[in-house]
């Protein structure tokens, strides 16, 4: 009876909540003490545990997982929309690595780019574990965890705005530019879009989140902070992402307000919209006139354009995508293997040694279609439609305040990072976030049969 019992508490809705708090909060604690460790012993460098721990809940999510198929099939529940997603999900990535152009490389041997199966099966687990997580506390306590990780990176964050590191940046970043603890300030740029998407929700939906005047007054502070962050990572990216947030909740409001024209609560959100957004307007503003962050970036994206080397936009990106494009008709069905997106330049018959190549497309699409190939592609892209739609569909439907808020923030995150992942590379501290939040915002729908899984 207790075997029983102990087996049911360790595939329930409740374990799979805490493993993925455990994971989302861990890491970036992790490398914090791994950045203090380095000081001690220069064999350990930044990031250095954060592959395995990732590989390890990989390993120990899917077990879970196929426990808990192995429970439902049982119980004869039904299979949901969700599943199949997740089985396709591993079965291209399988595919994709028995058919690699470089079987067993991925980003060759790179220990920080590198995504191994068993990070693709952290990334699926995730997605996976979030499709299960309904209860409503647990889904704002997760909100609560990315909020807490926005404040520890964002301490770090800012220091490196003024040079001051915790340790030093493994891979690049600008003089002054912020990287948190990711290392990269692109990724930081990435991953601060996904911070500022959550607070900037956490705020607006206040009523519903926090339960006093002063908490929504911090969360507005919290939200410049993180915000001034973003900036300092010098990311075009990041204003990318920020631009797709802002026209999100732009749109959204507008169509909900219309729905709710009346109602004295949704006026309270809209003012309460107005006044989020004026107030990171003004950091934008003293972030001009104080540093240079601003105006750089700008002036980088103006020689870009006015050199006429199309190759050269974007820091090279569109040489980069051009690369990857031209494998796709010979490798459109498997790609050229997973992780592998460097084979693009190598086998390219004018490549020689020291020329320009990259071990990531910098377009998180693009990624997917050259190593994983163009049914791979389209069954992401139809997880992603089919995620957002469903949401949207929650909240307009969706009856209680507290659930429809908590959805909103959500999306408002999946939106944020699906658009800034158009320039930005998928790497294990950054991508596996985004991964949980594509499960929490996937409706539970179930297909109409007596198939497993509910």
């Amino acid at each position: 009876m207790d075997t029983k019992l102990s087996y049911k508490n360790l595939i329930s809705e409740k374990a799979f909540y805490k493993m993925v708090v455990v994971l989302i909060v861990g890491m970036p604690v992790v490398e914090f003490f791994t950045e203090i460790v380095s000081w001690l012993n220069p064999l350990i460098i930044p990031s250095f545990f954060q592959p395995q721990i990732l590989a390890l809940f990989g390993i120990l999510g899917t077990f879970l997982t196929v426990l808990y198929w192995i429970s439902a099939w049982q119980q004869k529940k039904s299979l949901r929309f969700a599943d199949v997603f997740y089985f396709m999900l591993v079965f291209f990535m399988v595919i994709s690595a028995m058919f690699s152009l470089n079987p067993g490389e991925y980003s060759y041997g790179s220990v920080f780019y590198c995504e191994n199966p068993l990070h693709f099966l952290a990334y699926y687990w995730l997605y996976f574990a979030g499709t299960l997580i309904e209860n409503t506390k647990y889904r704002k306590n997760i909100i609560f965890s990315f909020f807490a990780v926005a404040i520890l990176e964002g301490i770090f964050a800012f220091l490196q705005t003024f040079n001051i590191e915790l340790s030093y940046s493994l891979y690049y970043h600008a003089e002054g530019a912020a990287y948190g603890l990711t290392q990269n300030s692109n990724f930081y740029g990435g991953l601060s879009v996904l911070f500022v998407a959550c607070i900037s929700g956490m705020y607006i939906f206040s009523d519903d989140i926090v339960n006093s005047k002063v908490k929504q007054i911090i969360l507005l502070i919290i939200d410049a902070f993180i915000f001034y962050t973003l900036l300092g990572s010098r990311a075009r990216l990041a204003w990318v992402g920020f631009a797709g947030l802002v026209m999100f909740y732009t749109i959204s409001l507008i169509v909900m307000y219309k729905k709710n024209k009346g109602r004295e609560d949704f006026a309270v959100i809209i003012k309460r919209s107005v006044i989020l957004f004026s107030v990171l307007f003004a950091v934008f503003i003293i972030t001009f006139l104080f540093t240079n962050y601003v105006m750089e970036v700008t002036e980088r994206s103006y020689w870009e354009v006015v050199n006429g080397n199309a190759d050269k936009m974007g820091s090279d990106r569109l040489y980069n995508w051009r690369m990857g494009l031209s494998c796709v008709p010979e490798h459109w069905l498997t790609g050229v293997g997973l992780d592998n997106y460097r084979y693009v330049f190598l086998s390219d018959p004018n490549y020689q040694f020291g020329m320009y190549l990259q071990d990531k497309a910098h377009n998180e699409y693009l990624q997917i279609l050259v190593t994983q190939g163009v049914p791979a592609l389209i069954n992401y892209l139809a997880l992603m439609i089919y995620a957002c739609c469903g949401a949207v569909k929650s909240i307009i439907k969706e009856t209680s305040r507290e659930r429809m808020a908590v959805i909103w923030i959500f999306l408002g995150m999946f939106v944020a990072y699906s658009v800034q992942a158009f320039f930005n590379s998928s790497v294990t501290y950054v991508a596996m976030n985004f991964w949980l939040i594509i499960g929490l915002v996937t409706p539970r729908t179930v297909i109409k049969s007596k198939i497993i899984l509910n």
